[in-house]
């Protein structure tokens, strides 16, 4: 077996040494790196600035059209959906309201059963409401919410009216375009 020069174990322990030295700072940079790009992650990743209610239609037939929606408001919140279209005398109601309950995963889900004597309309329009006012939600869901609804107007919610005796509601809407088009 041939000897390594000392010269030469120099020059091998030298690159091992400035290997090692230049992983370390690059490691060092790399958790770093990481560590702040996890901080920009959070600064990017808001949180709902206040309570918000969203629908959409999942299905639509001639007697009934199916409703879905997401809310951060407390698991067995109950919203209130309805059928209806906007003329120039105002909301024509195409079904009465139907309840949906948050589920513990934020999503809610509905069959609203069309008024017999209802023609769907093309612009057909689901109105979802949350409110304290229009029926009793349950206990945990007033505890976060309160007993009028005030808690869910503090961040000037877009989605929050005030109605009759100062209660505060939930309102928002969504194009259901279930009936006829009106260039058919």
């Amino acid at each position: 077996m041939k000897a390594i020069s000392r010269s030469r174990l120099i020059y091998l322990c030298g690159i091992v040494l400035l290997s090692g030295i230049v992983l370390g700072w690059w490691s060092q940079n790399l958790q770093s790196a990481s560590g702040q790009l996890a901080q920009k992650m959070k600064q990017t990743l808001l949180p709902a600035p206040t309570f918000y209610l969203v629908a959409d239609k999942a299905g639509c037939w001639s007697d009934e059209v199916e409703a879905r929606g997401a809310s951060n408001l407390p698991a067995g919140a109950i919203i209130d959906l309805r059928l209806a279209d906007f003329h120039d005398d105002g909301w024509v109601d195409y079904s009465d309201v139907v309840n949906a309950t948050v589920g513990k995963d934020g999503f809610f889900a509905a069959k609203i059963p069309v008024k017999q004597e209802a023609s769907l309309p093309h612009n057909l329009i689901i109105t979802a409401t949350f409110g304290t006012v229009y029926h009793h939600q349950p206990q945990n869901v007033l505890k976060v919410v309160g007993s009028h609804g005030q808690n869910l107007d503090d961040l000037n919610n877009p989605q929050a009216y005030t109605v009759s005796g100062f209660n505060t509601i939930l309102q928002t809407i969504a194009r259901a375009a279930c009936g006829p088009s009106h260039t058919e």
